[in-house]
């Protein structure tokens, strides 16, 4: 097995945050906290999805605006709890998820890691368009900044990060910034966004290589 360097143990770290971010906002339900109005906003922009593709980019910024990674790739989530996240650029990476099992995969390591897809919202922050808006495992405290922004702060501790931020261009998710407890903010933008269309199953699925190290997390 590959050891990892220190670059490649920062890949992976990130690998697992993007699989966190991935994960947001299930359980906006009428009890969390923020101004109704917004709130109300929010989930009537998230309930039409039901699937989403999107082309991204990410910046992972430090607690002092330093740049730690830059990335681009492919962002695809299908409800209820499936998703992709293909990193194709600088190196390929990818998350994966059916609902049931997540997969992180790195080829340069020639490493996937295999561990159960958590659900539970006040350890990762549950799946951005899943379609559970009622869910009541976690609350957030809920803003609209300014015109299709929204602000989410977790109202209860345990959680990967301390504030997110969403926004909306005509209707459609474009962008997100998830900033975590020590300050290091995700930034990630979306084009050529698509919503609704059927995603086929199989692409939530990993088959691991031949020769490829497997670590276990159950």
């Amino acid at each position: 097995m590959k050891s990892l360097d220190p670059e490649n143990k920062l890949n992976m770290r990130l690998i697992k945050s993007i699989a966190a971010t991935l994960c947001l906002i299930a359980s906006l339900c009428a009890q969390a906290g923020g101004n109704p109005e917004d709130i109300q906003q929010l989930r009537e922009l998230l309930q039409p999805i039901t699937s989403l593709s999107a082309q991204f980019e990410q910046q992972i910024t430090d607690a002092n605006g330093f740049e730690m990674q830059t990335s681009s790739g492919l962002f695809q989530v299908a409800q209820p709890n499936n998703l992709r996240w293909i990193v194709s650029e600088p190196m390929p990476q990818q998350v994966i998820s059916d609902g049931i099992t997540l997969w992180l995969y790195d080829p340069d390591l020639e490493q996937v890691i295999i561990q159960p897809f958590d659900t539970n919202i006040e350890s990762t922050p549950a799946m951005l368009f899943s379609g559970d808006l009622d869910r009541l495992d976690s609350t957030y405290f809920i803003l609209e900044s300014s015109d299709g922004v929204f602000e989410l702060t977790p109202e209860q501790g345990g959680s990967l990060f301390s504030s997110l931020q969403i926004t909306f261009a005509n209707r459609v998710p474009a962008a997100m910034a998830l900033t975590d407890n020590l300050g290091q903010v995700t930034r990630i933008t979306l084009s050529e966004v698509v919503y609704n269309s059927a995603i086929p199953a199989e692409l939530f699925m990993f088959e691991i290589p031949d020769g490829i190290d497997v670590i276990r997390n159950d």
